[in-house]
């Protein structure tokens, strides 16, 4: 059966600057939404890309399958789990559904915890220089024959040799190179880079202006900024009011992007009439665009 969207929630509380605090409390709230127990889930991926203290080892899927309680004791008649990180910057989390839906549809697991989220490795919550909000977020993935699921991926990448947007400078930082980040923002157009991976991602739903005008088709973007809603819509042809993007208290929630403009959509109830969702992640570098589909193939085709 298709894969489902079960249910999707994000954590920015102001008590701490932990990522792995706020992952476990979006992901609790992810499965109590859906009523899904963390005995019942099989999967478990992080695409965050900043986190506590610059911790490398265990993987950081590891540290929030611990905090929830998945499958951390293997005995007859509990679903086995295993995680792990999947890094691609600002894309990770589209990635992560994807690799996620190999595991649903053959029907290893049932269901897939997919977090990501970022926060300065230093807990603090405002650093100065650092780009990100702090702030975490979760969805959950089953199978049902209500929807439809989700399309292919497809990306979009600078041509050019990209420098670093993020290290850890240790000749500065010295001994306190667990608590240090310096960024910076990449030369790349990510309106031109997300553009054409929409644009990939129309040709193959078969979607065009007038899927958008009507409402049958929203475009998320992974940012609350109205400049890059206004140069993306006139770049792709669609109204400016079909490209919903994150809520601006969010601020910029860089690899939870997704899901926060997903959340925004839901809320605001555009999410509920849609037919095709596209699910889009950009930075300097790369885009990526997925479309779901809420409602089963068979309700979409059979106008």
């Amino acid at each position: 059966m298709p894969t489902t969207i079960l249910a999707a929630a994000a954590n920015a509380d102001l008590d701490t600057g932990s990522y792995f605090e706020l992952a476990t409390r979006a992901v609790t709230t992810c499965l109590e939404q859906a009523g899904v127990t963390a005995d019942q889930v099989g999967m478990l991926i992080n695409a965050g890309v900043f986190r506590d203290q610059n911790i490398a080892e265990p993987a950081v899927s590891a540290l929030i399958q611990k905090r929830v309680g998945i499958g951390l004791e293997y005995r007859p008649g509990r679903v086995p789990a295993f995680s792990f990180d999947l890094m691609n910057g600002a894309t990770g989390l589209l990635h992560a559904i994807t690799a996620a839906e190999c595991f649903l549809a053959s029907g290893e697991v049932s269901y897939a915890l997919l977090v990501a989220g970022d926060t300065h490795p230093s807990t603090e919550r405002h650093v100065d220089g650092f780009p990100y909000s702090t702030s975490a977020a979760a969805i959950l993935l089953g199978t049902a024959g209500t929807t439809g699921g989700f399309g292919s991926l497809h990306t979009a990448d600078t041509a050019e040799s990209a420098d670093p947007t993020a290290w850890v400078a240790m000749g500065e930082a010295g001994a306190n190179g667990r608590t240090a980040m310096s960024t910076s923002v990449g030369g790349g157009d990510p309106v031109e880079l997300a553009a054409a991976a929409v644009r990939d991602c129309l040709t193959a739903e078969g979607l065009d202006g007038a899927d958008f005008t009507e409402g049958r088709a929203i475009l998320l973007a992974p940012t609350w900024i109205l400049a890059f809603r206004a140069r993306l819509s006139e770049a792709l042809g669609v109204t400016p009011e079909s490209i919903v993007g994150v809520d601006p208290s969010v601020d910029n929630p860089y690899s939870a992007a997704p899901v926060h403009a997903y959340l925004n959509a839901r809320d605001s109830g555009v999410l509920a009439l849609a037919r095709t969702v596209l699910f889009l992640a950009a930075d300097e570098t790369s885009a990526a665009c997925l479309a779901y589909h809420p409602h089963a193939l068979a309700l979409v085709s059979g106008e």
